[in-house]
């Protein structure tokens, strides 16, 4: 691997870290309680037209770990609330979470006692085609429909700088966030359909979350016995 890769990214052999720092903690902390604030607030006012509620809830619905959806809430604001503004407070939320992401995700992903992934040949083969043209591979995963975690989990453990990752994302995201409000403002699309879909979504995660919180708990009690 060149030195312009590195430079890049970073290699896939990187030395791993030995432990996390306190700025891991603490913005992890931080998602989960933003996370909790979200929750309280979408329960007493989804229909909120506010450019910092939408800001706000943005932040959650962008980190790695993430059980809220963004399509329905930019559609509905693009029935009530100017769409640049719209797209505009979204992407300052969602720059927020990059860089939360970003501190918090990139040193666990380089733990030394997890690198055994970097080893995967499957992992290997993918880094090595992201690696090719990671900025524009960012910015089009984070565009369209596709499917953005895994190439998040890629940029975040090659070490890829946080000011080209943040970049990447608002060229993608604001152009993103307008179309949904757009479609928000052409297509009358009925409230009941939008709170229901954000309901199926987090029925999706929590049909999964328990059962496997239930294994982890049962499987603790066994230990401890």
């Amino acid at each position: 691997m060149g030195q312009d890769q590195i430079d890049r990214g970073g290699a896939f052999e990187a030395e791993g870290q030995t432990h996390l720092g306190p700025a891991v903690w603490f913005f992890g902390g931080l998602m989960f309680v933003i996370g909790l604030v979200t929750s309280i607030l979408m329960l007493r006012d989804f229909q909120s037209d506010s450019y910092l509620y939408l800001a706000f809830y943005s932040i959650p619905a962008n980190t790695a770990i993430s059980v809220f959806p963004h399509e329905p809430v930019l559609i509905y604001f693009g029935k009530v609330a100017d769409l640049r503004l719209a797209a505009a407070a979204a992407t300052a939320g969602t720059i927020v979470a990059a860089i939360m992401d970003h501190v918090v995700f990139v040193p666990i992903l380089n733990l030394q006692n997890i690198q055994a992934y970097k080893r995967k040949r499957f992992y290997r083969k993918a880094i090595s085609y992201f690696m090719r043209w990671p900025f524009a591979t960012i910015v089009v995963t984070a565009f369209t429909p596709i499917p953005f975690f895994p190439f998040k989990f890629l940029a975040f453990s090659i070490r890829y700088p946080m000011w080209k990752w943040v970049t990447a994302l608002v060229v993608a995201r604001f152009p993103r966030y307008y179309l949904l409000a757009l479609l928000g403002a052409t297509i009358a699309v009925p409230n009941w359909i939008l709170i229901t879909s954000v309901a199926v979504v987090f029925g999706l995660y929590l049909v999964k979350a328990i059962p496997a919180g239930y294994k982890r708990l049962k499987a603790r009690r066994q230990a401890g016995m």
